[in-house]
């Protein structure tokens, strides 16, 4: 076969070329440190390059995730620490009451003090981070406690923020403030709040109010009373069990001519509208079909037919107040039977429309063992929320490995190793420049040289 000039030029142009495609790539290697820059460098380590750059991406994002929450976590405890030290303050002022020899303008700055705590927890269960409210679950942009003349309601919800720490891997962080805060909790799923622990705001108005000398007080919902329907028996000897008044303010007798105590078996009355964890209120006919009610026949046959489109109430013993024909919960004796006046009317528990809340300021003695459980729930709920920082810490410090891990994959089949890259340019140069000089010399070559 004959070899011409022009098929040996073709040759040591694709030559040339070749060395300088390949001096091209590994100088862009050196220059980025990368081995794999186009998918035709590598197509085998396409795929596991891409996967690794994926899940590094995820677990970034899982991370990312989990430091925040870790801020918030470190905040949410230092609130409860100060909610703990609250109690344990309160706990101390009780004591020195009933130990100290003090005078009444002592007892009044204790009184005081406590009132300042009270204060002060208000703020702790308002606490916010980032402008949201830490302890109102979803409620985040909503003041979640309010005092109305003494008495602190709940405005949040009582839902749970989880954490996603892994795939299908979740963790508390956050802490339901009714539960907290005022012991409410929904145990059964039924979306009713029940009273399962103590009432911290509860429990600093009582000690309040026992320094102060205080026995007891009505609330006509969130007013104090007595009013001309509510009074007390005795007070002038300091027995201020509640009774009923009629509307001249003349205590309410029954049948052996003895003043009517506001009580049902035994305890205060508390009367409470019924309400879902979202805060609606439910009427008696929305109770009976949810709840299909039989401590309490209101279909009819006790009381001649209760109105159905009527707010319904629990008493403080958790079960449903008895109901006049109107709908409206009347008291009842510790049978449960309808009380009645002097004319045989029943005694309404509403008035005004707002259910009346009666409570006994419990002695000094025994608000020390009460002050020390609500200690040791704020303790406990402080002690959950950081074992889920714990474990958050954990599965973040194991995210973290799995990311190196990743990023040492990824770099087995990205990154390029610099001696071995430039001792490869030095060698191809070389080959470069002889395969110059060859060409060089080609060019020279002439058919007269041979004549």
């Amino acid at each position: 076969m004959k070899s011409t000039q022009a098929t040996t030029f073709r040759s040591l142009n694709t030559e040339l070329n070749s060395i300088n495609n390949q001096l091209e790539d590994l100088r862009l290697q050196a220059a980025t440190g990368k081995k794999l820059n186009r998918p035709s460098d590598d197509p085998a380590a396409i795929r596991p390059v891409l996967s690794a750059r994926t899940q590094i991406r995820s677990s970034e994002r899982f991370i990312e995730s989990m430091s925040t929450a870790l801020d918030r976590l470190d905040n949410l405890d230092s609130y409860m620490d100060q909610a703990e030290n609250l109690m344990v303050s309160a706990k101390e002022t009780a004591i020195n009451a009933i130990n100290s020899s003090l005078s009444d303008s002592d007892l009044i700055t204790l009184a005081d003090k406590v009132g300042y705590i009270k204060t002060e927890m208000m703020s702790v269960a308002n606490a916010q981070i980032g402008g949201q409210y830490i302890f109102a679950g979803f409620e985040e942009d909503t003041p979640p406690f309010t005092e109305e003349n003494g008495v602190v309601v709940y405005n949040g919800d009582s839902n749970i923020k989880k954490l996603e720490t892994a795939p299908g891997e979740y963790v508390k962080t956050n802490l339901d403030g009714a539960s907290l805060f005022l012991g409410l909790t929904d145990l059964d799923g039924d979306g009713l709040l029940e009273q399962t622990g103590p009432n911290l705001f509860e429990e600093l108005t009582n000690l309040e109010r026992a320094i102060r000398g205080e026995s007891g007080q009505v609330y006509n919902g969130s007013s104090q009373m007595p009013n001309n329907d509510i009074g007390y028996l005795d007070a002038a000897n300091g027995d201020y069990t509640p009774i009923a008044l009629d509307g001249a303010g003349t205590p309410l007798l029954d049948g052996g001519g003895n003043p009517i105590p506001l009580t049902f078996q035994g305890e205060v009355v508390s009367l409470q509208p019924v309400t879902t964890v979202d805060g609606d209120q439910l009427t008696i006919g929305e109770y009976n079909d949810q709840f299909d009610p039989d401590i309490v026949d209101y279909s009819g046959t006790a009381l001649g037919g209760a109105a159905l489109d009527q707010p319904a109430y629990v008493l403080s013993d958790g079960s449903l107040a008895v109901v006049d024909a109107t709908g409206m919960p009347v008291l009842t004796d510790n049978a449960g039977v309808p009380v009645t006046d002097g004319g045989g009317s029943t005694i309404p528990l509403v008035i005004g429309g707002d259910p009346i809340q009666l409570s006994v300021v419990p002695g000094l003695q025994s608000t020390l063992s009460t002050l020390e459980t609500s200690a040791d729930g704020v303790r406990s709920a402080r002690s959950l929320m950081g074992n889920n920082a714990e474990r958050i810490e954990t599965s973040k410090g194991h995210m973290e490995s799995v990311v190196i891990d990743l990023e040492q994959i990824l770099s087995r089949y990205e990154d390029a190793d610099l001696i071995d890259v430039i001792t490869e340019i030095t060698q191809t140069e070389t080959a470069l420049e002889a395969a110059l000089n060859v060409t060089g010399k080609v060019g020279q070559l002439s058919i007269l040289d041979y004549l």
